[in-house]
This record gives C-alpha cells, sequence and structure tokens, in this order.
C-alpha cells in the first residue's frame, strides 16, 4: 500500500465507491496534475464560512512495501546457524510441528514525488449543517470517507445526489455534513484528505465541532 514518507496514511487503501457530479470544466487532463480550493473557504448552507489557511507546505517522497517471508532456522551462542548432520541449517519448530515463518515488511521508495499542503484547524459549531469547498484543478481528485475510532459526526455528503462526494474531476465541488453535537467540544478532530488521482497533490483539513455544553 502505497504511503506518505513520514505521514501514516490510511487513504491508499480506500477505494471509490460513488462518483462526483459530472465536472462542469474538465481541465486539461495532459499537464501535470494540479488542485487548489478557490476560493479557500468553506461555506455552510446556513451562512457561516471558514478561512482555509495552509500550516504548511511539504515535498513528499511516496513509498511502497512488501512482506518478505523467510524461515526461521536455530542458531549457537555465537550468532551462527545449528547444522544438522548433512551440514544443512536446521529449521525452528513450533509446538504445532510447523515451520516457525518470519516476515518482514520492506519498505522502498517509489520514485513519486508529491507536494502536501497541511491546513489550519477550524472548528465548526455546535449545530448540524452542511458545507461546501470549491475544487479548482485540471485532474481526477478523491476525498476518501473518514473512519473515526468513536462516534461519527463527520460525513463526505452530496448536496445534488444525496449520496457520497468521495470522487470529483476539473473544477468541482466537494460537500460534507455535520451532526448536532449536544455535548462538549469533540476530542477528535477528522482531517479530511483531498488528493489528486495519481497523489501528487495533497490536502490535509482539519476540522473539529464545537458542543453545545462547553
Amino acid at each position: 500500500m502505497k504511503k506518505l514518507l513520514g505521514i501514516a496514511l490510511m487513504w491508499m487503501a480506500i477505494g471509490v465507491i460513488s462518483c462526483e457530479e459530472a465536472a462542469t470544466n474538465p481541465g486539461d487532463f495532459d499537464l501535470k496534475s494540479e488542485l487548489s480550493m478557490d476560493p479557500m473557504v468553506v461555506t455552510s448552507t446556513g451562512g457561516q464560512s471558514y478561512v482555509l489557511e495552509e500550516e504548511a507546505v511539504f515535498d513528499t517522497a511516496y513509498t511502497s512495501s512488501y512482506e518478505k517471508k523467510d524461515t526461521t532456522f536455530e542458531t549457537n551462542a555465537d550468532g551462527s546457524f545449528v547444522l544438522d548432520a548433512a551440514g544443512k541449517k536446521v529449521p525452528v519448530i513450533g509446538d504445532d510441528g510447523n515451520l516457525i515463518i518470519s516476515v518482514d515488511t520492506i519498505i522502498f521508495e517509489t520514485g513519486k514525488k508529491g507536494v502536501f499542503h497541511k491546513m489550519k484547524f477550524i472548528k465548526l459549531e455546535s449545530k448540524a449543517d452542511t458545507f461546501t469547498i470549491h475544487i479548482k484543478s485540471n485532474a481526477m481528485w478523491r476525498a476518501p470517507q473518514y473512519a473515526p475510532t468513536k462516534a461519527q459526526w463527520f460525513f463526505n455528503y452530496n448536496l445534488r445526489t444525496g449520496g457520497n462526494s468521495l470522487t470529483g474531476g476539473g473544477d468541482s465541488y466537494f460537500y460534507f455534513r455535520t451532526l448536532r453535537n449536544k455535548n462538549k467540544t469533540r476530542v477528535e478532530p477528522v482531517p479530511q484528505y483531498i488528493y489528486t488521482s495519481d497523489s501528487t497533490v495533497m490536502y490535509q483539513l482539519n476540522f473539529g465541532q464545537a458542543g453545545e455544553r462547553d
């Protein structure tokens, strides 16, 4: 699975579930992929707007990995292998009578480069609302649904279709909606990733939500 070097991301493993509406301006897909938010604003149907600001920009290198499996062999106190009467290494046998197999994860650079934009944290209001971000791009892009460890309150949501807002292309829109928070500020922030399909440009938007009991 591809991943951003130095940043543990699982978004590369998430498949496309549904399509965004047809892009009104698909752009020139022969050019280098570009992606940005224009204007740099998150707008809610309730009239509230939030400015998107960059916290940091990184040049990134992508890696990939594979598993290497090897038989485990018995060793002597000096680290040398134990040999049988035929001069062969003696494998380690488990309690179940099977060979003990070691598994190593080998990580290597793919040669692909990209740019990672980390945006400043935005705390949304406690009320339920639906939000829109205008995407400007000449490429196909993806925005995988965030999978929280606690109760889910942030959903990718397509205003036009009533389904998910996971993919798009060219100049188009990303939508999401939030549930009402009757409790205190949500502890777990939402990192929403939006990136070109070739992974050369990626944004991490960071959202939280105030609570009615704050």
